[in-house]
């Protein structure tokens, strides 16, 4: 069994908690070629640090990291129908924002000092 991608981070959404990942080789293709909506995944990291960011921005984020974390497109688009699509936006804006730090920084290290 292999260990849990440092990357990866979850989400409670109702009773249930699901799985996002960005870092699978798909999802990372698709950040690199493409990026979340034409922007690159550290320009939507600080559009996130300065509120800068879209209901698209946020969606796309979720969307890709669940399909990481190995959910099939049409599950995904469901659950962002019923939990992301349906509540103001900062609700899950949080949760797409930690999903593209974990990408860059890995498991949030509770011993590191500054």
């Amino acid at each position: 069994m292999s260990e849990i991608d440092p990357c990866a981070r979850t989400i409670t959404w109702g009773n249930q908690t699901y799985s996002l990942n960005l870092n699978h080789p798909w999802v990372r293709n698709v950040l690199s070629w493409r990026g979340v909506n034409g922007k690159p995944p550290a320009a939507l990291l600080l559009g996130f640090e300065t509120a800068a960011y879209t209901t698209e921005d946020v969606e796309r984020i979720l969307e890709l990291g669940l399909i990481g974390a190995g959910m099939n497109e049409r599950e995904a688009d469901k659950l962002l129908s019923t939990h992301a699509r349906s509540k103001p936006i900062a609700v899950n804006a949080r949760a797409a924002a930690e999903l593209l730090i974990g990408l860059y920084a890995g498991k949030p290290d509770d011993n590191a000092s500054a």
